[in-house]
């Protein structure tokens, strides 16, 4: 019984170790954020990311720096800006993983949308400290929900006033390669189990490749050294979607249409490349 406690007690360190990596990850994605804003021609512009992401974030950034990941970041921040756009009629949406998201102040929100954020809770009240500093002011609805996202993340998230009857509009951006994959595949379906007809979820995907490819083995032995290993990846995003209970829309690599926006310098990987990372985007319907 004292072994069990002890590695109990062992397990416990380290997922509070990883969470505090991957919350700190969301200063990482601030900062390219930053990075894009500040380009002539900038997919978006997100001129609260640079206070965000403070040195923290910068010095992530350059550390994580790897052919394609400025692009893909920036790509995949204007492809959901753009589905959040396409789905103006859902008026309910849910940041799953918000991190330091800013898309409550910098996008322009149909009348009567709101917003629920959901991420760590002390990523979410050192953001929520943040953003009064800065006078921020939201262009929705918003509440901000501090909670374990691999645990019943749904019950205080229900308690912020999200309604189950109205469709959602989920974003997952930037999470479901972070958990191990029973913890993504619980999750997605979890989504897909609280939403009705109309519902829509977008997000990304890794491969399993960028978990095995030499071209990745530098980037992910710094992830892991810092607390944050990407944990999951799959060939097969479509199939993992079906089977957690979605109807896929699209699935989309860099490069292609609707996921270059003149960003991606190389031609799109063939899908049944192996051997070198691959990124997914994609959209779909419960």
């Amino acid at each position: 019984m004292k072994g069990a406690k002890v590695t109990q007690a062992a397990n416990t360190t380290e997922a509070a170790d990883t969470t505090e990596g991957v919350s700190a990850t969301a200063r990482w994605t601030a900062a390219a954020r930053a990075d894009e804003t500040r380009r002539d021609g900038a997919l978006f512009s997100d001129p609260l990311a640079a206070d965000l992401a403070g040195p923290e974030g910068f010095a992530r950034y350059e550390r994580y720096a790897n052919p394609g990941t400025t692009e893909f970041l920036a790509i995949r921040t204007r492809y959901l800006d753009e589905v959040i756009g396409r789905s103006a009629e859902l008026t309910q949406v849910v940041l799953v993983a918000a991190g330091l998201d800013t898309r409550s102040a910098r996008l322009d929100w149909p009348a009567g949308t709101v917003l629920y954020e959901l991420d760590q809770p002390g990523l979410m009240e050192e953001k929520e400290k943040r953003l009064a500093e800065l006078g921020v002011r939201h262009r929705c609805v918003r509440h901000a929900v501090g909670t374990d996202l691999t645990g019943a993340w749904h019950e205080p998230l229900r308690a912020a006033g999200w309604d189950p009857s109205v469709p959602t509009l989920w974003i997952v951006e930037g999470l479901l390669f972070y958990l191990a994959e029973d913890d993504a595949r619980a999750l997605l379906a979890r989504l897909a189990d609280l939403s009705v007809p109309g519902g829509v979820l977008a997000g990304d995907l890794l491969s399993h490749q960028s978990m095995v490819s030499e071209f990745a083995r530098e980037g992910l032995r710094r992830l892991a050294e810092d607390g944050c290993p990407w944990r999951w990846g799959t060939d097969r995003p479509e199939d993992v979607l079906a089977e957690c209970g979605w109807t896929v829309r699209e699935v989309k690599v860099p490069g292609e249409e609707g996921a270059s926006f003149g960003r991606w310098p190389w031609p799109p990987l063939p899908r049944d490349q192996q051997g070198f990372p691959m990124n997914f985007l994609f959209t779909a319907d419960v």
